[in-house]
């Protein structure tokens, strides 16, 4: 049925309409329903998820959502819901609502977010600052579970967040600031065992084939910061290093430069040699993100730097070619955020 009807004035019919939708390509779904008052479980859970679908609720009582395929598709399941319960639902599409402007509108999805993503960012500003006194349990465990938690929520939200406002960008920044400052908090108060570089120098250095994020950016933090003339052995399917000819092994079982309870190979190797600088430690929880890979959704640097990661992998058949190519990639990431984090960029 094409109706070209652009404007919402009334829907007092609602509750006699069973379902009825446009056929026109607008902005808005409206949807309304009612389901009878003696199945009160199945009124909280239709309510639930259309709240779980993001949609605002206007002053007449009717529910709004943007007229997206995805959310078409989920009212029109919710109205089958509602009719094998013995209801009755309505939804429109329509190009606006009569005496409430679209700007109005969004700004109620934006307020129904907003608060939201406002309280993660508080929440991570505190635990910024309780780290910042070592307030937590050995290794910073307790900080990471935290954050993570607060990252999952964040994302949670990202779906209903229809109308960004900018706030799920600062959320995403703080959260991400959140983290670098907890995992350089852990680098610098957990225990510390020194090497001594003049012991590191000239050597080959081993570890598995294939490498991706973690060994590579250990073996350019190897070569770029403790043994700049430092060679690299990739072992097969069965080898192992040969210790007595002072070969060192990283980022394998069994090695002393390897993950080490919460820290990456990396992060290991960092501290080790007391690598503290700002943008070391930027790269490591760079590095961090993509080698654990705990969230869904990693943040746009990491996501980035995986997608180059990734790149030189499909593009490169050989290990000591690809080693080349990343180190000369960290040089230039290196480069870079040194610019930013010192304000010349």
């Amino acid at each position: 049925m094409q109706v070209k009807q652009e404007s919402i004035f009334s829907l007092d019919f609602v509750t006699h309409v069973t379902y009825f939708m446009f056929t026109m390509n607008d902005k808005w779904i409206l949807f309304s329903y009612s389901v009878p008052a003696s199945n009160a479980k199945a009124r909280m859970r239709i309510w639930r998820r259309i709240s779980a679908s993001g949609a605002v609720q206007l002053k007449t009582g009717l529910q709004v959502l943007p007229n997206r395929e995805d959310l078409l598709e989920n009212i029109t399941w919710l109205i089958g819901q509602v009719q094998s319960l013995g209801g009755e639902a309505l939804a429109i599409q329509c190009a606006r609502v009569e005496g409430m402007p679209d700007e109005q509108i969004e700004q109620l999805f934006q307020g129904q977010i907003d608060p939201e993503l406002t309280q993660i960012q508080a929440e991570a500003r505190e635990i910024m600052a309780d780290s910042g006194h070592g307030q937590s349990d050995a290794g910073g465990n307790e900080f990471f579970l935290s954050l993570r938690k607060l990252r999952k929520r964040y994302e949670s939200l990202q779906s209903r967040d229809f109308f960004p406002s900018g706030a799920a960008i600062k959320t995403l920044a703080m959260l991400d600031a959140a983290e670098e400052k907890v995992r350089a908090t852990n680098l610098l108060t957990l225990p510390i065992v020194l090497y001594d570089r003049a012991e590191y120098q000239n050597r080959t250095w081993v570890t598995r084939a294939n490498p991706y994020i973690d060994r590579l950016s250990s073996f350019w933090l190897i070569c770029r910061f403790i043994d700049a003339n430092a060679t690299i052995r990739f072992l097969k399917v069965g080898e192992t290093p040969d210790l007595k000819a002072g070969e060192i092994p990283f980022d394998m079982v069994g090695a002393e430069f390897s993950h080490q309870g919460e820290l990456i190979t990396f992060e290991v190797i960092a501290r080790g040699f007391a690598l503290f600088d700002g943008t070391v430690v930027k790269i490591g929880h760079l590095v961090r993100f993509i080698d654990i890979q705990e969230e869904a959704t990693l943040p746009d640097d990491a996501a980035l730097l995986k997608t180059l990661i990734d790149g030189l992998v499909s593009i490169t058949g050989d290990d000591h070619h690809l080693m080349e190519q990343a180190l000369v990639l960290f040089d230039a990431l290196y480069a870079g955020y040194t610019k930013t984090l010192n304000g010349t960029a």
